[in-house]
């Protein structure tokens, strides 16, 4: 049996089902599977056996002799027989992130029991691959609103929807929803900031590579920091996210502000936990709460042009550039929230 040179074991199992290498012998099944639920696919015409083959022979095969390939792709068996295949696609190995791809025999579906139960059990293996195996931060799916018990699985198995992408897809001559529920291995705790917080945020808003990065690039004094956090924090135009970790140390914050008619988001992570990927689930996460509050809003984001750091993470958090604009002197972009 082939095995992927980033993966030191060839079979991985979980009670009656395993997970193996993909198998070339599966690509048949697996063709006839695509072909009659194309319509939950990101795949647009009807596969030939002739396309299959290439397919094997052109990228499959070739993921086995990479060190990093882009996609690790796996047979799904129960008591040893196929009943699906799928693995981690669209891999980034800076960030240690990757969507799941998953699909079974097309008849298993039809029982809302063994649909859920074949999720589960697969999650379960994928989920210990990606952690233990590949020390991966986050997996996730992307899937279309038309199979309500995929829901049932991915949130029995701990994924949180994370954005929603409103009549993004057409179906069957309607517009659906595209769904993307995330599962976080470095998990962040989310809550709103009280008065209690007052010197943590003191501390961050002091931070040099903060005050660098503001447009405001004065130290703030305490007096002045007390009035001003409690002050936003009796208001129901400012949300302030604090985001902590497993061990409930604080690792930083997102605000979302109403004022000047503009709803504006900034983020700060404490330097302890910078480099670390958390920015985006930060940034995702808070939009997300925030716009099912307020779902006729749009979340503005004002970066200086040199923040280089930030305007990536901008971007990779779903946000577009809509313009260049002047800030206290200071050349910058404007950004907006294009989805949650």
């Amino acid at each position: 049996m082939r095995n992927y040179k980033c993966l030191k074991s060839i079979e991985f199992s979980d009670g009656g089902c395993t997970l193996i290498p993909l198998r070339d012998e599966d690509k048949y099944d697996i063709a006839n599977w695509r072909n009659s639920q194309i319509n939950i696919l990101r795949q647009t015409e009807f596969l030939t056996v002739t396309q299959q083959e290439t397919y094997f022979a052109d990228v499959v095969d070739k993921l086995f002799t990479q060190e990093q390939p882009d996609q690790l792709l796996f047979s799904f068996l129960e008591n040893d027989q196929l009943i699906g295949y799928g693995g981690l696609v669209h891999i980034d190995w800076k960030y240690r992130t990757a969507e799941i791809s998953f699909l079974t025999e097309t008849s298993r579906n039809a029982d809302a029991g063994v649909f859920i139960s074949d999720w589960t059990n697969y999650l379960s293996i994928l989920k210990c691959i990606a952690d233990k195996h590949l020390h991966f931060n986050s997996i996730y799916t992307y899937a279309y609103d038309i199979r309500p018990n995929l829901y049932v699985a991915l949130e029995a198995s701990g994924f949180v929807e994370t954005k929603r992408l409103k009549k993004d897809i057409e179906i069957d001559g309607e517009l659906k929803d595209v769904v993307i529920h995330s599962y976080n291995f470095n998990a962040l705790n989310m809550h709103f900031a009280g008065l209690s917080d007052t010197d943590l945020y003191y501390k961050w808003a002091n931070d040099l590579v903060v005050r660098q990065n503001s447009f405001n690039s004065s130290e703030i004094q305490y007096e002045q920091h007390v009035g001003w956090f409690t002050k936003k924090l009796n208001s129901p135009d400012c949300f302030f996210y604090l985001f902590s970790n497993q061990e409930n140390i604080p690792v930083g914050q997102v605000r979302i502000d109403k004022s000047n008619s503009e709803v504006v988001i900034g983020i700060s992570i404490d330097e302890k936990f910078r480099g670390k990927g958390f920015g985006v689930e930060m940034l995702n996460r808070s939009c997300y709460d925030y716009l099912n509050k307020f779902p006729k809003e749009q979340v503005i984001a004002y970066v200086k042009e040199e923040n280089t750091s930030s305007v990536k993470l901008f971007s990779k958090a779903g946000f577009v550039k809509t313009s260049d604009v002047e800030v206290n002197g200071s050349k910058s972009y404007r950004f907006k929230k294009i989805n949650i």
